[in-house]
């Protein structure tokens, strides 16, 4: 199996291999296998580590099965997701002023 993107997209958000594991609950050396490709990825850990890093499954997968997508639309997706983060943080703060 090929590389995966699993390394590159972790290192992007400046997680740790140990703190991935932790997240994940593995081991260092699981995530290891994972980043290598050396371990296959199951659907279910595809999934798990797409939720904990915040991506879409799809982008976790080595570069030649990923949709074509360019680096511009790449960006563009990962600005709509952080505002939608946002959008969602500040959608939990209770308002603090009265209508009316």
């Amino acid at each position: 199996m090929s590389e995966n993107s699993i390394k590159e997209i972790r290192k992007r958000k400046g997680i740790t291999q140990v703190q991935l594991a932790q997240m994940l609950g593995v081991t260092q050396g699981a995530v290891q296998k994972l980043e290598t490709g050396e371990n296959d990825l199951t659907g279910k850990m595809l999934r798990k580590l797409a939720s904990v890093l915040n991506v879409e499954p799809w982008e976790l997968l080595p570069k030649d099965m990923q949709p074509n997508i360019t680096s511009e639309e790449m960006e563009i997706l990962r600005a709509v997701r952080k505002a939608k983060e946002v959008t969602a943080k500040t959608d939990n703060i209770p308002s603090t002023s009265k209508a009316g």
